[in-house]
């Protein structure tokens, strides 16, 4: 059987669909991003997860590496618009930022009906346009009850929320991304699959144990459920927190309705050595003996995927929609080929998926190596620095709490000083990790 490390139905990209869009529609939105921006992500538990804000950073570094920007995470558990604008000054405005994203409702909903949300957002859009700042509007994730449109219930005036929320932007002329209305079919319609995703789960572990009598037929069980089009997906965490999966989504929802590029890079390339290139530059082309062998030099990364949400996926087309980083081969001979990246092997594709051509951002670990390859590598260290970095970002916030805070002792501010340059230098450690680098690809007839 060809093996592939693509996922099933997402491994071809045709590069022939072009997007269209009605004359009465909407002009796309430019990302609210800037170099030198200070970006501060107020929010409440979902926030303070560091799931799909990392995810959201992660992708600034990769798409935009000739900005200088920073992200700082301001989430509390619990919170709602007048909680969050009573920390305001020491947990977001001591930051100085430029941008201030407000991602609140979940809590606010339980008693705030939505005229008084909306007040209360104006509020806090007036106290950002204070510090000089930009606002930047998010609203609140479905809860991931079963709920869709066409029923709801604990959904109902997040909804609401979000549709004012919409009215509110266009008014104040504010950046806004409705990620509640992208997800809550999604989530619901899948939500009756989910404990069959978490018993599948269970069963890819059993399956991984060689010695287990009828391990066998969970193999088979597992590889017939992967040609399913429609996989079972768990969103994990709970209703309120999804786990990485479902914050995948939703960094991706709130990514695409704010103007996020795309386009990574493309590379057509013909098995004599003629190619077109657009957002990267290829050099070092080499043909023969069936082999084609080339080096490239990305503008940009695609979007980091943590390993632990890939299964999502099929789910999520805006994720991959946000990460158009492809490959095409043309003028090769029938037959299956081994995709190798800087010497690893990453896959093993058919000419007709290669002329088609694939997305990259797909390309995992070979079944036959088990090799990690340098792209998905790369991405991983991004997502890694973001973490590392909002562990220090933790532990400004705390101080900068007790220096604020009134008869403070006045060395607090010079401690806090010290720890910035630190949260500075981890900002430096992201930007290392996601410059692109030279990556020598080599396509040959497999054996």
């Amino acid at each position: 059987m060809r093996r592939l490390c693509l996922l099933t139905h997402f491994t071809i990209l045709s590069l022939s669909l072009l997007a269209t869009s009605s004359p009465a529609a909407d002009p796309s939105p430019t990302f609210p991003l800037k170099d030198g921006d200070i970006w501060v992500m107020a929010g409440d538990s979902i926030t303070a997860q560091h799931l799909h804000s990392n995810y959201f950073e992660a992708f600034c570094y990769a798409r935009y590496p000739k900005l200088n920007f920073a992200f700082r995470n301001s989430g509390v558990g619990g919170h709602t618009i007048p909680t969050t604008l009573a920390r305001f000054d020491y947990d977001i405005a001591a930051w100085k930022p430029t941008v201030v994203s407000v991602e609140l409702g979940m809590n606010d909903k339980g008693g705030t009906p939505t005229d008084a949300f909306i007040k209360n957002m104006g509020t806090m859009t007036t106290r950002i346009r204070g510090i000089n700042a930009r606002p930047v509007i998010l609203a609140p994730s479905p809860v991931n009850n079963g709920e869709t449109m066409e029923k709801l219930n604990g959904n109902k005036r997040l909804s609401e929320y979000a549709t004012a929320l919409k009215g509110f932007c266009d008014k104040e002329d504010v950046p806004y991304a409705d990620q509640f209305h992208a997800l809550v079919d999604v989530w619901g319609k899948n939500k009756p699959r989910e404990n069959l995703a978490n018993s599948i789960n269970t069963i890819r572990t059993l399956a991984a144990d060689d010695g287990l009598p009828g391990v066998e037929h969970l193999k088979a069980f597992l590889a017939e459920q992967q040609k399913h089009p429609t996989q079972a997906v768990s969103m994990q965490g709970d209703a309120v927190h999804p786990g990485p999966p479902g914050q995948l989504m939703m960094a991706a929802a709130l990514l695409k309705r704010l103007g996020a590029e795309g386009f990574v890079s493309s590379v057509t390339i013909s098995s004599s050595g003629e190619g077109v290139y657009k957002g990267c530059t290829v050099s070092d082309v080499k043909t023969g003996d069936g082999k084609l062998a080339f080096t490239r030099l990305d503008d940009c990364l695609p979007f980091p995927i943590p390993n632990d949400a890939r299964a999502v996926l099929p789910l999520a087309p805006e994720v991959l929609d946000l990460s158009q980083y492809t490959l095409k081969v043309t003028g090769l001979k029938d037959g299956d080929y081994v995709l190798s990246i800087d010497g690893v092997r990453c896959a093993r594709l058919t000419a007709k998926d290669l002329t088609e051509g694939v997305n990259l951002t797909t390309v995992t670990v070979d079944p036959l190596s088990k090799a990690v390859n340098p792209i998905v590598a790369q991405m991983q260290a991004v997502l890694a620095a973001v973490s590392a970095k909002e562990g220090i970002v933790g532990s400004w916030r705390g101080l900068s709490q007790k220096a604020h805070a009134k008869g403070a002792d006045p060395k607090l501010m010079d401690d806090l000083a010290a720890l910035t340059k630190k949260v500075e230098a981890a900002d430096g450690k992201i930007r290392e990790a996601a410059k692109p680098k030279k990556l020598h690809f080599e396509i040959e007839p497999a054996k």
